[in-house]
């Protein structure tokens, strides 16, 4: 009889077979494991063999910069989020908008896993200076100690990949909504401000906010808080100069819109949060319905009852709302910092279609270490499903007593396989 042949060594195993075994696992820290076991799985699991790998599951930012993956488990940072001159950070899809002590602005990778990591995965952005912006405006922030400048800024998008565009443009909400600041990324240019205030007002509103922002299609969309929608066209060069560029209304403010709704016969207070979310194309609002308790902080006692969302219309320069039953094969994170719309079938580990999953409100969970104690951050987390309005838990039981323990802001970040 013929000898039986040796096994092969587990270090020739194929690159499509590797790839099966890259789809069973959702994961990013799993998959970057499963390319640590040897240089042959390292370039056969390589994400550019692979181009039709599912995004991994989105994580958990701290208010401390640290991240979680959502059983729970902390994530390992090769480039953590420096302690020394940064005074804020916010999350950006799977990067970190930082605000530096003199307000200045820079943005982190903090996977980044490179020979010169601390170098390399920081992108200054030179011609942005939050400092300057809201002395432009008339709306300084604070300096705190030795030079450290503080100021409300709520939430940072940019207009493409980092990585893979030679030009992107970041946005920052300022000044507690009243204004937004766009500027290049890599390249030198002027910033473009936009103004809720230069907004046409409503009598009997408080003057124009800015609920939300978004980039879509090649225009960057503000989100008013009476539901208005202005555009900035951001024209060839990226950038319109001059600064103060001037931008168009596509949806006039409903003044039947408000933040808060209270129940005369129960004296009960419902709160409405707006976000604006670029999915699959259209342009959505997302309006959030919240049962607090007139007596209570917000934060302590609200309780997410349900979600409605709208599409903007828009021709000719003019357009409207018009109500969304179903999303689809899209599903939503939601959070006020960090947004994002994926489509459910090339996700894994059971991510659902037609459902919206949402975080607690950010600004009000404080930090116990800044502010005393706090509430649940998970306390009004969940899974909304449009097809039929229930709400479940984001995680299982289990995991949530797991996350409850971080007792900080948590909101939603999503790292790239690439």
């Amino acid at each position: 009889m013929a000898a039986a042949q040796p096994p092969s060594p587990w270090g020739d195993l194929p690159a499509d077979l590797l790839g099966l075994v890259l789809l069973r696992l959702p994961s990013l820290p799993d998959r970057v494991r499963l390319r640590a076991v040897c240089r042959s799985w390292r370039a056969g699991a390589a994400w550019g063999r692979h181009p039709r790998l599912p995004p991994p599951l989105p994580w958990l930012a701290l208010r401390d910069g640290g991240l979680v993956d959502l059983d729970g488990e902390p994530i390992r940072c090769p480039t953590p989020i420096p302690r020394h001159g940064v005074v804020g950070h916010l999350a950006v899809d799977n990067l970190a908008f930082l605000i530096h002590r003199d307000g200045g602005c820079s943005l982190l990778n903090p996977l980044s896993s490179s020979a010169s990591a601390a170098t390399a995965a920081i992108t200054p952005l030179p011609w942005l200076n939050l400092a300057a912006v809201d002395g432009a405006i008339g709306q300084p922030g604070v300096f705190i100690g030795i030079g450290a400048y503080v100021n409300v800024y709520s939430k940072s998008v940019l207009s493409s990949p980092l990585d893979s565009s030679p030009d992107p443009l970041v946005a920052v909400v300022t000044s507690g909504g009243r204004h937004v600041a766009v500027a290049p990324c890599k390249r030198r240019g002027v910033v473009t401000i936009v103004s809720g205030l230069m907004a046409p007002q409503i009598p009997g509103l408080n003057p124009t906010r800015f609920s939300d922002i978004a980039f879509l299609g090649g225009n960057l969309y503000t989100l008013t808080n009476a539901e208005g929608l202005l555009v900035l066209d951001l024209g060839s060069n990226g950038v319109d100069d001059p600064p103060n560029a001037s931008h168009r209304r596509c949806i006039a403010d409903d003044p039947n819109q408000h933040e808060y709704y209270i129940d005369g016969s129960t004296k009960n207070k419902s709160l409405v949060l707006r976000y604006l979310v670029g999915s699959n194309g259209r342009l959505l609002m997302v309006r959030r319905w919240m049962n607090c308790r007139q007596q209570y902080y917000a934060g302590d006692m609200d309780k997410t009852r349900g979600f409605e969302v709208f599409a903007a219309v828009i021709s000719d320069g003019h357009g409207q709302w018009v109500k969304v039953d179903s999303l689809g094969d899209q599903a939503i994170f939601l959070s006020s910092e960090c947004s994002k719309s994926v489509t459910a079938s090339q996700c894994a580990d059971g991510i659902q279609q037609d459902c919206i999953y949402f975080m607690h409100r950010i600004y009000d969970n404080p930090t116990k270490e800044c502010h005393g104690p706090c509430v649940d951050p998970l306390g009004d987390s969940g899974v909304y499903n449009m097809r039929d309005g229930t709400i479940n838990l984001l995680r299982p039981r289990a995991v949530m007593s797991e996350l409850r323990w971080k007792r900080q802001y948590l909101t939603w970040f999503f790292p790239s396989d690439e």
